[in-house]
């Protein structure tokens, strides 16, 4: 009876954590018209790039990061996919980041491009469902920069607002783990974050040719 008992408290603490995951996913763009420093999209999906490329373009903030870029794709493959944004204003102010392969990863690259940038607030623009876990894992290694999230809402993952039942539990679990490596970076505000030796984009792997 009591293994019965704990295991109902279990699975009514995960049921209620799965819930409250849930509620934290956007639905909605908060502050879309605020200017901020810097513009960080997540590769993943055409919808995102397209977002920020706009972004971009209407002035909203002065830099782009493009994070988590395929090492086979070059500046100008890159370019040819943000019709919004003219050679000029990509040659100036896009910076591609080639090192991150997942959100850790983004978390660096994002955290020593706008160390090196001088960038104190930036806009986040990902899939509305990865949000949660992109801002956990940003805040652990940007503790003095503020986030303004810009979610995006690709239709082969949202149905009518929902989530498919295998991207949403998964997406729970990556997201406690991010929320407990926040936890111990808290506790451990003095130690190194692990992400002083990637170096910003704009540096080292913005770009291995130039546009024409």
């Amino acid at each position: 009876m009591r293994s019965l008992r704990l295991l109902l408290l279990i699975a009514a603490f995960l049921l209620g954590a799965y819930g409250w995951f849930l509620g934290r996913i956007p639905t909605s763009i908060a502050e879309p018209q605020r200017q901020t420093d810097g513009i960080v999209v997540l590769t993943g999906g055409a919808l995102r790039l397209d977002e920020a490329a706009v972004l971009l373009a209407d002035g909203r903030a002065r830099r782009l990061l493009i994070s988590g870029v395929s090492i086979d794709s070059k500046p100008e493959d890159i370019r040819e996919r943000l019709p919004a944004i003219g050679d000029e204003l990509f040659r100036c102010c896009v910076d591609l980041g080639y090192q991150a392969r997942n959100t850790i990863g983004n978390a660096g690259e994002a955290a020593a491009w706008a160390r090196a940038n001088g960038m104190k607030t930036l806009r986040i623009v990902t899939a509305a469902y990865h949000m949660p876990r992109t801002l956990a894992e940003l805040r652990r290694v940007l503790p003095g920069v503020e986030f303004v999230p810009h979610p995006v809402f690709p239709e082969r993952v949202f149905d009518s607002g929902t989530l498919p039942p295998v991207t949403a539990p998964l997406e729970f679990a990556k997201y406690v783990l991010a929320l407990f490596r926040l936890r111990v970076a808290d506790m451990d505000a003095g130690a190194e974050t692990g992400v002083a030796d990637i170096p910003p984009p704009s540096e080292a792997v913005a770009r291995p040719e130039s546009v024409p």
